[in-house]
């Protein structure tokens, strides 16, 4: 197999709670990820030569050894003694810094790659395992499911089956995204304070009602439950972020802060209806929007 062209697809995250803080650094959280039809498009070939050769269709992504492709790679043959190389072509169409994860489904899908066409045996699992060190993100696209409950960092996965429908999405974006750790340094400083940790039983029951209430499409009662503990802390940072989201109330329930921000979602009950609040959108604050689906 000497090349392979992937679709790599962003997430929204459906909801997501801060539990506290973990003695490593990171933010115990409780999250419900969605992956949607929004994707970046990789085409990857075999090269005699080792190493990564990466290019990207978007100026800012990093090309060296900081990419998180790249990572896959020196983990791969760290790990598995993976000899050649691997040319790289991202086509980027999922923002930087949006909350979108684009970096984690990047890596993802080149862990997955290189998995096949140098036939180095790796199980899902083991797959999974190696994701969790290059990000939380990670293995949730290494997982054969359109929406699972992350908790922990976000990287122990719990998949949610019999999700069927697809619902039509609107994502707007912001010319500049935010950096995740100073949401959560805000949110630790000024907002964690503001209320007591939830408590994991509530937070569980009310995230596998939230599922179901999507997989029936009912999104009235969904939008009651879709909550982002991040949301406010990042809206401090970046205050367009509420303007945004109060405009879209007006009109649809559903709407929200997807991972630390700045990317804001609105599910909607038709693609043409998002379509039309896209427009408004654009049109009241010079933002980009796109339509499309969850997954």
């Amino acid at each position: 197999m000497p090349s392979l062209t992937v679709a790599s697809p962003a997430k929204i995250n459906l909801a997501l709670r801060v539990l506290g803080k973990r003695p490593d650094g990171y933010h115990d959280i409780f999250t419900l990820f969605q992956r949607i039809s929004l994707a970046d498009r990789i085409i990857f070939r075999k090269t005699r030569r080792s190493g990564v050769r990466l290019s990207c269709t978007l100026p800012q992504v990093p090309l060296g050894p900081g990419n998180l492709i790249c990572k896959a790679y020196e983990l791969l043959r760290k790990e598995t003694g993976l000899r050649g190389g691997i040319e790289v072509e991202l086509i980027k169409n999922i923002p930087l810094g949006g909350g979108l994860g684009g970096g984690s489904s990047n890596a993802a899908s080149a862990l997955k790659a290189l998995n096949s066409m140098y036939s180095l045996g790796l199980k899902s699992d083991e797959l999974i395992h190696l994701g969790k060190r290059l990000g939380a993100d990670v293995p949730f696209f290494l997982m054969e499911t359109s929406r699972a409950i992350g908790r922990g960092r976000g990287d122990e996965l719990c998949a949610l089956r019999g999700v069927s429908k697809r619902i039509p999405l609107l994502l707007v974006f912001f010319p500049e995204g935010l950096s995740t750790p100073a949401v959560y340094e805000r949110y630790r400083k000024h907002c964690f304070k503001l209320k007591n940790p939830p408590f994991l039983t509530k937070v569980s029951a009310d995230v596998t009602m939230l599922s179901a209430f999507l997989s029936a499409k009912n999104l009235t009662s969904a939008a009651v439950l879709l909550c982002n503990d991040l949301m406010l802390s990042a809206c401090q940072i970046k205050p367009a972020i509420a303007r945004v989201l109060s405009f879209l109330r007006t009109f649809t329930p559903a709407c929200l802060m997807t991972g630390s921000g700045a990317t804001v979602f609105a599910l909607a009950e038709s693609v043409e209806k998002a379509g039309q609040i896209g427009e408004k959108v654009s049109r009241k604050f010079g933002l980009i929007t796109w339509t499309g689906s969850t997954d």
